[in-house]
């Protein structure tokens, strides 16, 4: 800041202290809570820099007093914020039932002669300023039937093989066409389940990408569309895309009686989503409110 500052040249004053607030304080301020039962002499070293900082920024000699250049300024005492951060961390312990620490600022705890702990402190400055402090607000409570990180996926099954269908060159596209064709007929009929087929890709894999979308509905309703995905787009891309335009396009037509299969040859966007790497999909396919199978 220093090197910034001169006596006829350099930033002025409103520069200066905008490189202070956004770049040295929060130095300064980093667990603030934390140290708060530091000794004073510790704390004195902080205040130094800030007081250094305030003299550069006002330009005002060694000896203009500090509680003046903080009102010429409008930079609080490090003091004050201090003990503004460690009421804030204490209301948050408070309203948070199941941290430790909630139960010690319930209980008496013990101080230290000289110092006293950090429930004693966050105490003592909630009974100075409880004529300004706002009531305790009760956080929402509520339960998940199973923890997000066990179900990720919802109402969303992914299947990535056929039954008896191989890997290898032993069957012929016949058989492994019909292989397909059976399954889904005892899997998802075409009474109970829409089925719909997407397809993406891109010209040398990289650009001009495009996708298609084929939807079977129940009812007999057929319905295709084909989306461009870009010019600088891969085969990727384009087949996560169709994905979702798929799932947008059928939300609205579709009723609690049916259930949706989504038919593509996309394996590495099967395993991303399994992985939980395409949250925009998993938000579209979600968003049907039906159980979907890929």
């Amino acid at each position: 800041m220093r090197k910034l500052a001169g006596s006829h040249w350099g930033a002025n004053e409103k520069i200066l202290k905008t490189v202070y607030q956004g770049t040295v304080r929060p130095h300064l301020e980093y667990g603030s809570s934390s140290w708060a039962t530091a000794a004073k002499t510790h704390q004195q070293a902080l205040y130094k820099v800030q007081n250094q900082a305030l003299r550069i920024i006002t330009g005002a000699m060694k000896s203009t007093p500090i509680q003046k250049m903080e009102q010429v300024t409008g930079i609080p005492p490090l003091s004050k914020r201090r003990d503004c951060k460690t009421m804030v961390q204490a209301t948050k312990y408070q309203c948070t039932h199941d941290h430790p620490m909630s139960d010690r600022l319930k209980k008496m705890s013990l101080g230290r002669p000289k110092r006293p702990s950090f429930a004693l402190e966050a105490r003592a400055l909630q009974k100075k300023h409880q004529t300004e402090m706002p009531e305790l607000v009760e956080p929402p409570s509520f339960s998940l039937d199973a923890p997000p990180w066990e179900d990720r996926q919802g109402n969303l099954d992914i299947q990535t093989s056929v039954p008896y269908l191989t890997t290898k060159d032993e069957q012929s596209n016949a058989t492994k066409k019909a292989l397909t064709l059976a399954m889904l007929e005892e899997r998802y009929p075409q009474e109970a389940w829409i089925r719909v087929y997407t397809d993406g890709s891109a010209t040398e894999a990289v650009k001009n990408g495009g996708s298609g979308v084929y939807v079977q509905y129940p009812s007999r309703e057929r319905q295709a569309e084909a989306i461009p995905t870009g010019l600088h787009c891969t085969n990727y891309r384009a087949e996560v895309q169709a994905l979702i335009h798929a799932a947008y396009t059928i939300n609205d037509r579709v009723n609690h009686d049916n259930q949706v299969v989504f038919l593509t040859d996309a394996l590495s966007v099967l395993q991303a989503m399994t992985s939980s790497k395409l949250p925009q999909l998993e938000r579209a396919l979600h968003n049907i409110n039906l159980r979907t199978v890929l």
